[in-house]
């Protein structure tokens, strides 16, 4: 019998933060689920961590790569090794601390059949975010959000990622029609890619709750300009779909060349 849910998460050398990773998912109410774990090359004890947790997540799926292919490359392997109706991702770094999370999003979609993606709110430390030299509250956080609704969502999707890749649940068989993860020339905004073809085959939701405890990527400079030229590529891709591809070229270029002067 097929899982209703397939967690995909990729991991590379985080032993100590897939444990938390795994450990949010052991610990959902929801329990029909597989966990596709790719392992991407880690040389660090990432294989003892996951045999560690075998007997506890029965339904665990490990596949190893001897050298790393790479984000994208990865999480299409994930979603093609996947047999869930539901597709939920959890990056390594990332740790679901609502318990009810799965539960939530499959009778969300179970009751929805017009939408085949939805997400929600994350949850930031925040002594990510340092604003002094003082040594801040490390039990404070912030709270984000990104709309709700699917109108609210197309508005700004040329704008913005409006998905926590760690929140979100999505039908696979949608996934699949719409082309899945594509590699290109940038191995960055893969899944913002896939969110807005998504979007052209049905409706999308975001819950207005937190569900994951988010780590900021650690972008550097080089890597952040990537990440805008993908996005830019991305609204010129789909400003017939998707509403102000005028105004998010215009920013988008502004950030640009900011960057670069």
């Amino acid at each position: 019998m097929m899982p209703k849910v397939s967690v995909n998460i990729l991991t590379k050398n985080r032993a100590e933060l897939l444990k938390r990773a795994l450990a949010s998912v052991r610990a959902q109410t929801f329990t029909d689920y597989e966990v596709v774990v790719m392992n991407d090359g880690s040389r660090d004890n990432t294989l003892e961590v996951l045999d560690g947790f075998k007997l506890s997540i029965l339904n665990l799926k490990i596949i190893n790569h001897q050298s790393s292919l790479g984000i994208t490359l990865s999480r299409q392997e994930a979603l093609l090794a996947s047999t869930g109706e539901y597709v939920a991702i959890l990056d390594d770094d990332d740790e679901w601390i609502d318990p009810d999370k799965l539960k939530k999003q499959v009778e969300f979609l179970d009751n929805h059949q017009d939408y085949i993606l939805t997400g929600g709110g994350i949850e930031i430390s925040n002594f990510q975010f340092p604003i002094s030299n003082e040594i801040q509250n490390p039990k404070s956080k912030i709270i984000k959000h990104r709309p709700a609704s699917d109108a609210g969502i197309r508005n700004t999707m040329l704008f913005r990622n409006n998905f926590f890749t760690s929140t979100v649940m999505f039908r696979r068989q949608a996934a699949l029609k719409a082309g899945g993860f594509k590699k290109d020339e940038f191995d960055v905004a893969e899944d913002y890619d896939l969110w807005l073809r998504m979007g052209l085959l049905g409706k999308m939701y975001n819950a207005q709750e937190a569900f994951t405890l988010y780590s900021v990527p650690d972008y550097n400079k080089e890597k952040f300009k990537q990440f805008l030229t993908k996005q830019l590529k991305l609204v010129e891709k789909y400003k017939q779909s998707y509403l102000y591809a005028f105004f998010a070229k215009m920013i988008l270029t502004i950030r640009l060349w900011l960057l670069n002067n």
